[in-house]
């Protein structure tokens, strides 16, 4: 049997989940084509026939490949390139072995299954988990440098783009719709099955580790964390509190997304306190439009978070000029700009309201890359590490709660933290290995980065994202000078033959 579901007529459906199994409710939506382009998928397994049982194998796969279209398909738009980072198919791997993990390495999704006491967990049945995941993929097809940034910021933008993909995706359902106005009576700015993402992976997550996961979920959108220079934050705590890890700190920026979004919503809605379901289809558009607009203006810089935003402002600008208020009430209030930025920002508005900085909308600037020192880590030789632009946005700073604008750090002082970060969560893999070694994923989780040797240096590199703020299981870097066999299994070995 092909690896790979023959198109389907209209006419057919499936049952699935509409965003999560825990507390989610099961919808009848049309049998997915993952084949379809422009941003296509390829399951390197035997297609199931449809089952619209939970818990069964045809109802985890038709359910993981209806949330990859829906998905794909929402942010297809905004991916000007028309395909994935590595070309037109992404390919899927709906179980690759036991862990507690859901990961994207460029030429593929694997998700994975782990075994807990209540019953056997498999991280690709959540809607919410598979829209993150290719978040990162759709991320990287539209801003594909920001995969070798090794800045702070860059990466926990990465993770709160991901979860942004769950809440906006599932957002394309009617039933989710339905459903949330129900919950909140209209009130969406609070928490809810919409705001909640990965609640059944982050309770499994809290039961191995208690801070690892928020109470009831993975992270939660409805927040009030405000921003923070990272330097001044621990690398674990927990997970009430934020800290630099890059899945706890993206809380910062998706939590202002989801009130941007609400807020939209108010003001567009004919009745602000009683949307309907189409308005809250309308504004999922219009804050996708606003994110991608931001990511494909913004420039690779240190404080990614306030470039960010700002390119944001901007963005929303064109579409409605009202808009940026919106936004910059927000940012402000969260100290992801700075009131002088706010201000400026305010300066640059032209009489039909958008926003001129008298540029392109941030051109890619030339990536610095940073000797850092690794003594410490046991190493006789810097890491080089391609990080962000010398260049600062000319505008955008992060606030205090003073009312100061923070100014970013060096490009040397990010990439020191960044790669301190890794070593001393476990994510670093710092056998040095050549520069064309494979992909590599198994049943335990392959670190998200190694250390390359290349014609005598020793340079960083990054190989997947991941879902969890779940450490490997080793310990902090003393430990983490692993050896070669210690990699995991290479796909033909682990997953099968490609069919």
């Amino acid at each position: 049997m092909s690896g790979q579901p023959n198109a389907q007529t209209a006419l057919e459906t499936i049952s699935v989940w509409d965003n999560d199994p825990t507390g989610g409710r099961i919808t009848t939506v049309a049998k997915p084509d993952p084949s379809q382009p422009p941003l296509k998928f390829l399951f390197l397994r035997a297609v199931p026939p449809v089952d619209n049982v939970p818990g069964t194998d045809g109802f985890r796969f038709w359910s993981i490949a209806e949330a990859l279209r829906r998905c794909a398909d929402f942010w297809t738009p905004k991916v000007v390139a028309q395909r994935w980072q590595r070309g037109p198919v992404l390919e899927v791997y709906d179980d690759v072995g036991e862990d507690l993990q859901a990961d994207y390495d460029r030429q593929s999704l694997g998700f994975y299954h782990r075994t807990t006491p209540n019953g056997i967990l498999y991280s690709g049945a959540s809607p919410d988990i598979v829209c993150h995941e290719l978040g990162h993929a759709v991320l990287d097809a539209m801003k594909s440098d920001l995969w070798s940034a090794g800045v702070p910021e860059i990466d926990a933008f990465h993770e709160s783009f991901g979860d942004v993909s769950a809440i906006l995706s599932a957002l394309q359902l009617p039933s989710l719709r339905t459903a949330i106005l129900q919950e909140t009576l209209g009130q969406l700015y609070c928490k809810s099955r919409l705001s909640r993402v990965a609640e059944q992976f982050g309770i499994a997550l809290r039961a191995e580790d208690a801070e690892a996961a928020e109470i009831d979920c993975l992270r939660n959108a409805r927040n009030d964390f405000t921003y923070s220079s990272i330097v001044d934050l621990p690398a674990h705590i927990a997970a009430e509190e934020v800290s630099s890890n890059p899945h706890s700190f993206s809380r910062i920026f998706t939590g202002a997304v989801f009130e941007v979004f609400c807020g939209i919503l108010v003001n567009d809605a004919a009745d602000g306190s009683s949307p309907t379901e189409l308005e809250l289809l309308d504004t999922s558009k219009r804050v996708r439009d606003i994110v991608a607009g931001g990511v494909l203006r913004s420039t690779l810089v240190t404080n990614y978070f306030a470039e960010i935003a700002f390119r944001m402002v901007q963005e929303s600008a064109f579409i409605k000029p009202e808009y940026a208020e919106i936004l910059l009430d927000v940012f402000e209030r969260r100290l992801i700009l700075s009131n002088e930025t706010a201000a400026a920002i305010l300066a640059l508005r032209t009489a039909s309201g958008t926003i001129d900085d008298g540029g392109d909308g941030g051109p890619d600037t030339e990536q610095a890359v940073v000797a850092v020192n690794a003594s410490e880590y046991g190493l006789d030789k810097p890491i080089l590490v391609q990080t962000a632009s010398r260049e600062a946005n000319f505008i955008a700073r992060n606030g205090t709660p003073s009312g100061r604008s923070l100014e970013p750090m060096s490009v040397e002082t990010a990439a020191s933290i960044y790669v301190a970060n890794l070593f001393t969560s476990g994510q670093l893999d710092a056998d040095v290995v050549p520069v064309d070694r494979p992909l590599l994923r198994g049943p335990q989780s392959a670190k998200s980065h190694y250390i390359s040797s290349e014609q005598g240096r020793l340079v960083l590199r990054r190989r997947l994202f991941h879902c969890g703020h779940r450490m490997c299981d080793c310990a902090p870097y003393e430990n983490a000078l692993t050896s070669s066999s210690d990699y995991p299994k290479t796909k033909s070995m682990n997953r099968g033959a490609e069919l």
